[in-house]
């Protein structure tokens, strides 16, 4: 009878995690998936306000309710011994309010929150969780601006649904990581911005309404492919294959809709960086007589257009031809704003010249503001920058 009992209980606590969204979500039904977003990173501490809060401890299995107005505090320090960094993360927590809200410091959260262990150190993590279609109208105004353009921020909003709801459905981030992180994304430039719920505006809720459950999918196997965005593209978008090391089916590279771009940006990179670059380099298989780069006074760049996305160094007679985005992953935004530059050598300084901000794949969000402008719909923004893509209706 006691094993039937705990067998049953064990059943029970299988249906609750579920109902948390603490198992793999196969499919998308007739309503909008949860999806659990990492909002906050490496906390030493945290303080989580809310009504009437329901507070779930998975590690005591143990659920509690308190009364009106509670401050629930979490101290991250002295979970792990220093010797057990780099393990998988724990969850630690569950939180939800009737009211629907829950404060985290100045952000207001309207959904649940969880507390995980952060693998890397004495912190925690706060992962949302809500499903996505109230997560988008908040994401829209950090992703884009509240105030522009009905239809540029319904083609966001079309967007943003379906690199989530590809994040959802694959499990990427676990995958990737070799275990159950607990998120399916997170709210940065990794990934998305998704924003609180006072972000969120009339016009960004009206976006999001009026697309709802749209997504892109594949006009080849019709299916959710990572449909990427970026602020401003330079000339041209740029393919995935371009940027990183996989491609993406159905993507294409299309012309920018305007002349110009209104982002230009300038960066000088010193050889002593130059020369940390190619030792990084080195490590990546490449064979590069190192002291004879140290001592090297002829170092050349051949004439470079900001449609390449290669650019050749000489090195005496030795050259080199370097993928741009290689630079851009490894001296960071700071040196390199966009994939879309312009590379020469004069005076020991690498000089990058480049136009556009982010990564170039996909949707620029100004080209789309500057052709909603102009009188183009959601729907034809999509198809000018995803002509590989269709629309469809996933609940």
């Amino acid at each position: 009878m006691d094993g039937k009992l705990n067998l049953f209980a064990k059943f029970l606590m299988v249906i609750f995690f579920i109902s948390l969204g603490g198992f793999p979500r196969l499919g998308f039904g007739k309503q909008a998936p949860l999806i659990r977003v990492k909002v906050a990173n490496s906390l030493p501490s945290l303080n989580v306000v809310g009504e009437d809060v329901q507070r779930y401890l998975y590690p005591k299995n143990s659920k509690k309710t308190f009364k009106g107005t509670k401050r629930i505090k979490f101290n991250c320090q002295g979970l792990f011994l220093s010797s057990q960094k780099n393990r998988k993360p724990i969850l630690l927590a569950h939180l939800s309010s009737p009211s629907g809200f829950l404060d985290l410091g100045r952000e207001k959260f309207k959904g649940n929150l969880m507390i995980a262990t952060n693998p890397n150190g004495e912190s925690c993590d706060v992962i949302y969780q809500v499903d996505l279609e109230t997560y988008l109208p908040p994401l829209l105004s950090k992703e884009m601006n509240g105030a522009w353009p009905l239809e540029a921020l319904k083609a966001q909003a079309v967007a943003a649904r379906t690199y989530a709801a590809h994040k959802v459905k694959t499990q990427e981030v676990s995958k990737i990581k070799g275990h159950e992180v607990y998120y399916d994304l997170e709210s940065s430039e990794k990934h998305q911005v998704s924003g609180s719920f006072t972000d969120a505006t009339q016009k960004t809720v009206l976006a999001q309404t009026a697309t709802l459950g749209e997504v892109l999918v594949s006009r080849t196997d019709n299916a959710i492919h990572p449909i990427f965005f970026h602020a401003e593209s330079a000339g041209r978008t740029l393919l995935p294959e371009e940027v990183w090391d996989h491609t993406i089916k159905d993507y294409y590279s299309v012309e920018m809709p305007y002349l110009e771009s209104s982002i230009k940006w300038q960066s000088k990179i010193p050889l002593y960086k130059i020369r940390e670059f190619f030792n990084w380099y080195l490590n990546k298989g490449r064979d590069l007589k190192f002291e004879k780069f140290v001592n090297n006074s002829i170092i050349m760049v051949t004439p470079d257009r900001i449609t390449n996305y290669v650019f050749r160094i000489y090195l005496d007679d030795q050259v080199f031809i370097i993928r741009k985005p290689l630079l851009r992953k490894y001296f960071g935004r700071n040196f390199f704003e966009s994939s879309s530059f312009v590379v020469s050598f004069k005076n020991n300084f690498l000089v990058i010249e480049g136009q556009g901000s982010g990564h170039g794949v996909g949707m620029s969000q100004i080209g789309a503001k500057r052709l909603a402008e102009k009188g183009y719909t959601y729907r034809q923004i999509l198809s000018y920058y995803y002509p590989g893509f269709r629309l469809k209706k996933i609940y």
